[in-house]
């Protein structure tokens, strides 16, 4: 049960959302989202997919190479695999029919992109990760991709990789995917959300990205390098770590070719994070 609900105004790359706040019978104040970010963008994923497809292409290389991979390095099945914000479903359906690999669950807190990911055929829970229930847990892995982590506060974000932990079989992995604050994206991306960057400043600097369209992009509220992530994961349990990296080269010629993974973090556009359990 919760009480004490206040509307708060906010602003995620200049795409308003509204939240209530939350005390749930725990004392712990939690921001809800009551307004779909997608409700009138629910195709944009998919319509940046097929004009920038080598960095789609790129981040799904990036993401098959995270889930069949140990954070040692060695290869891995990803087995049981719950998917926490999927939103219309492109990695997933492309996971499917290049790997034969299919996520046993989906979760996705828009309503718009949820039902894209339906159109796709995908089975789709509408909830948060910190509402998600885990109610058919143990997962061998969990992921989140594309920055989904991003939309969980500060102040949740502990907590909800520490369910993740406890739903998790024994040797399971957690899998983030990310466009890191310390990446030249990342930067370029803040900046502007941040520091209100004009954007006939920004836009040169990302015609080439993925966020070419970002006047109408709605993306994360929450920003960190990958070592704050890693030092979160540590703290609720997780003891074994690996990174991946893709999208190299600077923001305006992220789209230029596609580009394999490489071992580490700290050069990528695109970074996945792997902690075994």
């Amino acid at each position: 049960m919760t009480t004490n609900a206040t509307p708060i105004n906010t602003d995620f790359g200049r795409a308003s959302i509204t939240l209530s706040s939350n005390t749930n019978h725990n004392g712990v104040s939690r921001a809800i989202a009551t307004t779909d970010l997608y409700a009138h963008t629910a195709t944009i994923l998919d319509d940046t997919q097929r004009v920038r497809s080598n960095i789609y292409e790129s981040r799904l290389r990036l993401l098959h190479k995270a889930l069949t991979t140990q954070p040692e390095g060695e290869g891995a099945d990803p087995g049981k695999i719950l998917s926490v914000g999927v939103g219309s479903g492109i990695f997933e359906t492309l996971l499917a029919e290049r790997y034969g690999i299919r996520t046993f669950q989906n979760v996705e807190p828009s309503q718009a992109l949820g039902g894209e990911a339906r159109a796709k055929g995908l089975d789709v829970i509408t909830a948060t990760a910190q509402s998600f229930d885990y109610a058919q847990a143990p997962y061998d892995t969990i992921v989140y991709n594309g920055s989904s982590f991003g939309f969980i506060p500060d102040g949740e974000i502990a907590e909800t990789f520490t369910r993740n932990l406890n739903a998790l079989s024994a040797g399971g992995r957690l899998v983030l995917t990310d466009v890191p604050a310390e990446s030249a994206l990342g930067i370029v991306l803040r900046l502007r959300q941040e520091a209100n960057l004009p954007d006939d400043l920004v836009e040169p600097l990302l015609a080439g990205t993925a966020f070419f369209n970002v006047a109408q992009h709605s993306y994360k509220p929450y920003w960190h390098e990958i070592p704050w992530y890693v030092d979160v994961l540590r703290g609720v349990g997780f003891t074994r770590f690996g990174f991946w990296q893709s999208v190299t080269v600077n923001p305006p010629y992220s789209d230029d070719e596609p580009q394999d993974p490489v071992t580490g973090y700290k050069s990528g556009n695109y970074v996945a994070i792997v902690a075994g359990k």
